[in-house]
C-alpha cells in the first residue's frame, strides 16, 4: 500500500505492508523525514486531510485505504501542547543517575480526557509521551508483555515500559528504568483497571530495586571514638541554653561598706560576670564584673563621688589593677543590662539623699572569645576577689570588697542529654570538640527523621548552617562515587565545614563487596588541630 505524508512542507510518498500495525507505520515515517529535523523525529499523531486522528493500535489495512494523504504530528511540537492535560498521576517511578545529578522518571496517569498518559524523562524535560483510551487498551489483548514505549541515550540511561496482559486484558503497567549509575535496572509496576471506559489505578508494586537497600542496621563493628586534646568538663544538670556556669556566689559575700566620708554602700544583688566575644583594640577581650549598689550620703552636707578604680587578686595571690572600672546604671531588670560611663563623671550625693548606682570593673584577656559568656574567664581564679575603690571630693577613699564565683570550674556547654532536650527527634549520633582558646564547643550530630514519609538520618553542624538530608539514595551516591575513585574510604566534600573555630571531615566507609555504605566517620578537630575527635556512625536501618 503507498500513502502519501506530508510533514511541514517535506512530503514523501512512503510504501507500508497492509498487515503491519500503524504503530510500525510511524517508525518508518520517522526514518524518512530524520534527515529533515533538527532533534530527534518522533511521530505521535498521524491525521487525516480532515483533522481525523489514526490510532497506532490498530493494523494499517483497517485504518487506511491507498494513496490515503496523511498529516504528521511531530513529537516535540505535539508533546508540549498534550503534557499540559496530562493532571493526574497515578504514580512516578524515577531512578537516580549519580554521574549526571539527576533522576530519570516514568510517570503514569491520566489526562483531562480521561486517557492514560505514559511519559519518560527528567524533571524539566519529555522524551515520550504515548496516550491510550479505554479502547485502545483493549487493543492489546495477546498475552504477555508488550512494549508502549521506550528512550535510550546510548550511554547507559534508558527506560522501558510495557502493557501485561493477562486473561485478554491490561491489568498491569511495567516500567524499567535503568541509569549509567545503577547496578542493575528498577523494575516497579502498577496495576490498571478498565472500568467500562473507565481507566482506574490499582495496587503499586517494586519488583526488583536498583540499588541494595538499607534493610537493617550494619553489622560492621566500628571502632571506639579516638579523643586528642584537653576537653571540657560535662555538667548535665545544667542547661547551657540558660547558664553558662558563672554567677554563683550568694547574699553572703554582699558587701555593706560606710566609708570615711560616711557614704554606705550596700551591695543589693550577687556580682555578676561577663566574657564579651568582641576584640579589643589589642587584640583581646574584655572579661567584665557588674555590681549593684544602694549607696546613702549620712552627711549633712553634699558629698560628690568623683573616679572609680578597681583591683583584684590573681591565682598566685597578687593584686593587679583592672584594665578599667565604670559607673552606671541598669537600664532594665534583664541580666546585664547596663548603660555605661566611660567618659570622666561626677555623681553628686545630697545629703542624706540615697541613689542606685552599678560599678562595672573590667580586666582585658589575651586571646579571643567566640561566644559571649556569663562567667569569669579560666585564666582568673574561680572565686576572685575584687577591691572597688570609691573616690571623693573630700579626698577619701572607701575601699568595697566584693566576690565572685562561678558555679562550674568549666563552662557550661552542649553535652547529649541537655541537646536531646531541645531537639524534638531522636538523637543518634553526637560528637564534640572543645576550643579551650577560644572558649566554645563545637559539635555534630545526626537525627533519626523523616523526608516525603522516608526514613532519613539529619545532619547538623556548628561548623555550617545547613543541615543534610542523608536518605538511602545519598548513601547510594556515595557508594557510585566511591567505587568511581576507587576509595574505600570516600571523603563527602559538601558535608565537610569549618568556621573560626572548628573543622569537620566527613567520610563514607564504603564496603565494595555489598556496595553500600557500612559506616560514616566525622573527624572534628578546632581549628589548630590541638583538640580532635574521630568517631564513627554505623549505618541503622532506613526502610520501615
Amino acid at each position: 500500500m503507498r500513502l502519501r505524508v506530508a510533514w511541514k512542507e517535506y512530503k514523501f510518498v512512503i510504501p507500508t505492508g497492509k498487515s503491519n500495525k500503524v504503530s510500525d507505520l510511524f517508525k518508518e515515517i520517522a526514518n524518512k523525514f530524520a534527515a529533515y529535523s533538527t532533534e530527534e523525529f518522533i511521530v505521535s499523531e498521524l491525521k487525516t486531510v480532515d483533522g481525523f486522528v489514526i490510532s497506532p493500535h490498530y493494523l494499517v489495512e483497517d485504518a487506511l485505504l491507498e494513496n490515503d494523504v496523511l498529516l504528521v504530528v511531530d513529537f516535540e511540537s505535539w508533546k508540549n501542547e498534550q503534557f499540559k492535560l496530562c493532571n493526574k498521576s497515578f504514580v512516578l517511578f524515577a531512578l537516580e543517575n549519580f554521574q549526571d545529578d539527576n533522576k530519570l522518571r516514568v510517570n503514569i496517569g491520566l489526562n483531562t480526557l480521561s486517557k492514560l498518559f505514559v511519559s519518560i524523562g527528567l524533571y524539566n524535560k519529555l522524551y515520550r509521551l504515548e496516550l491510550f483510551d479505554s479502547a485502545d487498551l483493549k487493543a492489546f489483548h495477546k498475552e504477555g508483555e508488550h512494549p508502549v514505549t521506550h528512550w535510550e541515550d546510548g550511554k547507559g540511561n534508558q527506560a522501558k515500559v510495557f502493557f501485561v496482559v493477562n486473561g485478554g486484558i491490561v491489568t498491569k503497567v511495567k516500567s524499567e528504568i535503568s541509569t549509567v549509575s545503577s547496578p542493575k535496572p528498577l523494575i516497579q509496576t502498577i496495576d490498571i483497571k478498565l472500568n467500562g471506559t473507565k481507566i482506574e489505578e490499582g495496587e503499586i508494586k517494586t519488583i526488583q530495586e536498583a540499588y541494595e537497600p538499607y534493610d537493617s542496621d550494619s553489622a560492621v563493628e566500628v571502632p571506639e571514638e579516638v579523643r586528642e586534646g584537653k576537653s571540657y568538663q560535662d555538667y548535665d544538670q545544667y542547661d547551657y541554653y540558660t547558664t553558662d556556669g558563672g554567677n554563683g556566689s550568694d547574699a553572703s559575700h554582699h558587701a555593706i561598706v560606710t566609708g570615711p566620708s560616711d557614704i554606705r554602700f550596700e551591695q543589693v544583688d550577687i556580682t555578676r560576670s561577663e566574657m564579651s566575644n568582641y576584640s579589643t583594640n589589642n587584640g583581646g577581650f574584655m572579661n567584665s564584673f557588674f555590681t549593684d549598689f544602694q549607696i546613702t550620703n549620712n552627711n549633712t552636707d553634699r558629698v560628690t563621688l568623683s573616679k572609680i578604680t578597681a583591683e583584684y587578686q590573681d591565682k598566685e595571690g597578687k593584686w593587679l589593677p583592672f584594665t578599667n572600672a565604670l559607673f552606671g546604671t541598669r537600664r532594665s531588670n534583664q541580666i546585664n543590662d547596663y548603660s555605661w560611663r566611660t567618659d570622666n563623671i561626677l555623681i553628686p550625693l545630697e545629703p542624706r539623699d540615697t541613689i542606685k548606682l552599678s560599678t562595672n570593673t573590667r580586666v582585658e584577656i589575651k586571646g579571643v572569645n567566640s561566644e559571649r559568656l556569663q562567667r569569669s574567664h579560666h585564666s582568673l581564679p574561680n572565686e576572685l576577689h575584687i577591691k572597688i575603690h570609691i573616690h571623693d571630693d573630700k579626698q577619701n577613699v572607701t575601699t568595697i570588697p566584693v566576690f565572685y564565683k562561678n558555679k562550674t570550674e568549666d563552662p557550661v556547654t552542649m553535652t547529649l542529654k541537655t541537646r536531646q532536650a531541645r531537639v524534638d527527634k531522636p538523637i543518634l549520633f553526637f560528637q564534640t570538640v572543645d576550643n579551650l582558646e577560644t572558649n566554645i564547643r563545637g559539635w555534630a550530630q545526626l537525627t533519626a527523621d523523616k523526608s516525603d514519609g522516608k526514613k532519613i538520618f539529619n545532619f547538623t553542624t556548628c561548623c555550617s548552617n545547613s543541615s543534610h538530608y542523608i536518605s538511602q539514595a545519598a548513601l547510594h551516591s556515595f557508594v557510585y562515587d566511591a567505587k568511581k575513585n576507587n576509595e574505600k574510604k570516600y571523603k563527602i566534600k559538601h558535608y565537610c565545614s569549618s568556621n573560626s573555630d572548628f573543622q569537620l571531615e566527613v567520610f563514607a566507609n564504603v564496603n565494595f563487596t555489598t556496595s553500600k555504605v557500612d559506616s560514616l566517620c566525622f573527624e572534628l578537630s578546632d581549628k589548630k588541630g590541638v583538640a580532635k575527635s574521630v568517631k564513627y556512625f554505623p549505618i541503622k536501618k532506613l526502610t520501615e
